[in-house]
């Protein structure tokens, strides 16, 4: 029978933030002595960026096809915990502890079409003479976005885009329209609701319709053969208003958009990005382009207590979090009796998502997705319960 591995966690969901401290246990179960070099604990917290771009180039007169590969790797954190040294490892149950501090530095996990951040605990069993049995777990870290933390997310946002559709002198009127946003920085799961003022001064053209879309951005740096970088766009959701705004005619809409499971926005450059934008598109018809404006929102991990769908239902204080500066809180504890913790829901908007082609097949975590917080009720944030859960077995390897 082969040998099983089983890790468990000191919360039901294996997710972390940035700062706290991973607490847990591994039982690993063999049917038989094994002779070992040793048996250790490794946790690895990396990111890799690959992606491939086709070519062709001219040699003695004839042209060539080829590929160019580009890669990128940057490590957050690498520990090594020896359990057992060299002998024999008796047959039975051995349970190892782990505790492992996450330094308030490390990105959020992801996992995206031309790369991934990724975060594994995994127990290695370093055998003489024989392929090492190697048993993964991978969990989701989360850097700290709170969003409570920086004043400038309470002011709104508001952009205006002016159109004319023939140039002048036989211009008939701009368009003019405005969106208005009431906050720069929203959490998973709310609701960005937003104020579009549409006032059609054109003489002869009707507007066919306005979408309005919330965009995901993901920017992927290599380092090698050169320096390069590559994004990824998604549209998370979307929101289209079909009726028609007349010529001389004004329409305000007020409608908003749900912000899906993602990780929040990059607080610093790493080869991994990840940020997010409104598009607004006034469909306009005809042979001209469409009207459009970008804006910038910041995604985190706590929501504005301003921004609850009920503020009254909310205590106004700010959550002690890892990375929050000693004496900011507030002197009183926080009530949790309408306070729920967030839900941690995975990621739904991964098309393609990224296999790491340097670990072989039979030790990949490519099926793993990060799980994201998700404040679909508006609760204020708090820890994950410690209640340990066990996790799926680890696939066995002789």
């Amino acid at each position: 029978m082969p040998s099983n591995c089983v890790f468990e966690f000191d919360r039901p969901n294996p997710v972390y933030y940035s700062g706290e401290t991973i607490n847990g246990r591994i039982n690993f179960t063999t049917t038989s002595n094994k002779s070992v070099n040793a048996v250790y604990i490794l946790f690895q917290g990396a990111a890799k960026v690959r992606w491939e771009e086709h070519r062709t180039r001219t040699v003695n007169g004839k042209t060539q096809s080829y590929t160019e590969y580009f890669r990128g790797d940057e490590q957050y954190l690498h520990t090594r915990t020896d359990v057992f040294g060299e002998g024999e490892l008796p047959a039975g149950t051995h349970t190892y502890t782990f505790c492992i501090p996450l330094p308030l530095e490390c990105p959020t996990s992801c996992v995206e079409k031309y790369g991934k951040i990724a975060y594994e605990v995994s127990l290695v069993v370093d055998r003489s003479w024989r392929f090492n049995n190697e048993f993964k777990q991978p969990l989701t870290v989360l850097q700290t976005y709170n969003l409570n933390m920086y004043p400038e997310m309470l002011v709104p946002l508001k952009s205006e885009d002016i159109k004319y559709f023939c140039c002048w002198p036989c211009s008939s009127g701009p368009v003019i329209s405005t969106l208005t946003i009431p906050f720069g920085g929203y959490a998973p799961g709310q609701r960005i609701h937003y104020v579009l003022h549409i006032d059609n001064q054109s003489h002869g053209y009707d507007l066919e319709g306005i979408e309005v879309s919330l965009i995901q951005i993901y920017e992927f740096r290599a380092s090698t053969p050169t320096h390069k970088s590559r994004t990824h766009k998604n549209t998370l959701s979307s929101e289209y208003q079909a009726e028609r705004v007349r010529r001389l005619s004004k329409r305000l809409i007020n409608a908003s958009l749900v912000i899906p499971p993602v990780p929040p926005s990059s607080r610093n450059q790493r080869i991994i990005d990840v940020s997010y934008k409104i598009k607004m598109a006034i469909k306009t018809g005809d042979c001209h382009t469409d009207s459009e404006i970008e804006t910038p929102i910041i995604i985190g991990t706590m929501p504005l207590a301003q921004s609850a769908e009920n503020p009254s239902n909310v205590a106004t204080w700010i959550p002690q979090t890892p990375d929050t500066p000693a004496g900011a809180a507030a002197d009183l504890p926080p009530s949790y009796d309408t306070c729920k913790p967030p839900s941690f829901e995975q990621a739904t908007n991964i098309t393609d998502k990224f296999v790491d082609t340097d670990v072989n097949e039979h030790n990949r975590t490519d099926d793993f997705i990060p799980r994201y917080p998700m404040y679909t009720d508006f609760a204020m944030p708090s820890a994950t319960p410690a209640n340990a859960l066990q996790l799926p077995t680890a696939p066995a390897r002789e």
